[in-house]
């Protein structure tokens, strides 16, 4: 499962949001840039596209994972 923990607006960029997730199986489950995420329960906001630059912090690993200018989500 993954959620939104904010949108951040920096200065020239609009919908790049952090996210929290459980493991790093939710990676997978994450919105891009071009596509849509897996839908978590109720939750019709989380699923939408976002800006590259987006981020995602995995609580089971404590990684950070960033939308990278290829549109893929990475390690850092």
């Amino acid at each position: 499962m993954y959620w939104i923990d904010r949108n951040s607006q920096p200065k020239g960029i609009t919908n790049q949001v952090d996210f929290y997730c459980d493991t790093t199986a939710d990676i997978t489950n994450l919105p891009t840039s071009q596509n849509e995420g897996v839908q978590q329960g109720n939750d019709n906001v989380s699923n939408k596209p976002v800006a590259k630059g987006s981020t995602c912090l995995c609580i089971g690993s404590s990684s950070l994972y960033i939308l990278n200018s290829s549109d893929i989500w990475t390690e850092v």
